[in-house]
């Protein structure tokens, strides 16, 4: 039981540290990432910027360029964004244009 327990554990932190990884990278792992079309890059100046992986401009949400983030705002910015994407991209008789 105990053992359980520890293998458990770590394979959570493995998880856990994966997911991180994901996040300060700004994209998505596996096979999820075709389906994921914004990552998110930290600037010279230390602001972060949401752009499309394809094309490497920056996004926009509403008409709010994704530029001179902070992290928090960042994240955020693209979780919506992904979010929006995977939605219309799994809707049956769809097809994505972003």
């Amino acid at each position: 039981m105990l053992l359980q327990r520890i293998q458990s554990f770590s394979r959570r932190q493995d998880h856990d540290a994966e997911i991180s990884a994901w996040e300060d990278a700004g994209k998505a792992p596996g096979a999820a990432a075709s389906l994921y079309q914004y990552g998110r890059r930290i600037e010279i100046n230390g602001s972060w910027t949401i752009y499309h992986v394809f094309t490497g401009i920056p996004a926009e949400i509403d008409g709010w360029m994704m530029v001179g983030l902070n992290r928090r705002h960042a994240k955020r910015a693209l979780d919506i964004l992904n979010t929006r994407h995977v939605r219309r991209a799994l809707q049956p008789g769809t097809k994505s244009e972003e």
